[in-house]
């Protein structure tokens, strides 16, 4: 019975690294908003800040969710780029719904904490919006960190983890325009296609210095302050949908599209929307905290 307890809690803890890895190649879906819908983002930041306090019970956690997330990087990116590329705005739909699908959960966490809705947390709310919508202003490529060489290449690089540490683990924040903004999404992908394991061998080392020097002040502001913490989370994750909208959405729309276009167009996003926020619902109701 514990051994079938076991398997069935490492296989939904895989299943979870999975759609997390599988979706960080979304425009405005971040790995930290998919682990924090999945209920799992709070037991990664503590596996992470408190490594040290159970070496191994927290090796094999974070091992489970790297093997499910890695699966999801290099067998499902392709061919979600591919549906992308292929039908933008139905698939685009279905992760608006998965993003807005976990809203609740993360709503009711903060209900727990104070039953009251106070003024001020709606303006923690609205902070949060701003920052990442602001983030999505910012030009792609505006930092372009595989030029150089000698010290300061390598300084930026580590600056780069630290930035793609920020994406993986703050929810909202989307590491693939973190990417176009340092100018490396393109040089990340080809990467990952051609299997230049020395390049994300680097780039993964730098990234997880960056994790593990994050991790620890998150923590301690969300223990802190827990109420706040959520309500500028929830502003991360609303804020995120921006991004799906102005990346994949608005642009996929043909000009001068005809009535029947709108018509098939809005009838399948309505199906992939709801197929993503009851998808989201049900698995976030599967909480490994």
């Amino acid at each position: 019975m514990e051994k079938e307890k076991f398997s069935k809690d490492t296989l939904l803890i895989m299943l979870k690294g999975f759609i997390i890895g599988s979706s960080m190649s979304v425009p405005g879906v971040s790995g930290g908003t998919m682990a924090i819908l999945l209920g799992i983002y709070d037991r990664l930041i503590s596996s992470v800040s408190r490594f040290l306090k159970d070496i191994k019970g927290n090796i094999i956690f974070l091992m489970k969710v790297c093997i499910g997330a890695g699966i999801g990087i290099f067998t499902l990116s392709n061919v979600i780029k591919k549906l992308l590329e292929v039908a933008p705005i139905p698939i685009s739909f279905f992760f608006l719904g998965a993003v807005i699908g976990g809203v609740p959960a993360l709503y009711s966490k903060t209900k727990t904490m104070d039953s009251k809705l106070k003024f001020s947390s709606i303006i923690y709310f609205l902070l949060g919006l701003a920052i990442v919508i602001s983030i999505g202003f910012i030009p792609t490529g505006t930092i372009s960190v595989t030029s150089g060489s000698g010290l300061l290449h390598y300084l930026m690089l580590f600056v780069t983890g630290i930035i793609i540490a920020l994406a993986l683990v703050l929810p909202g924040i989307s590491t693939s325009h973190m990417l176009l903004v340092l100018g490396m999404y393109d040089s990340m992908l080809e990467a990952i296609s051609t299997f230049d394991l020395v390049y994300i061998g680097i780039l993964g080392i730098l990234t997880v210095i960056g994790i593990f020097l994050i991790t620890r002040p998150i923590e301690w502001t969300m223990n802190k302050f827990p109420r706040q913490t959520y309500c500028v989370v929830i502003g991360f994750v609303i804020g995120s949908t921006w991004e799906i909208f102005n990346d994949k959405i608005f642009p996929a729309i043909p000009a001068g599209a005809n009535f029947s276009w709108w018509v098939i167009t809005t009838i399948v996003s309505i199906i992939t929307f709801v197929l993503g926020f009851t998808g989201i619902m049900a698995l976030s109701k599967f909480s490994n905290d």
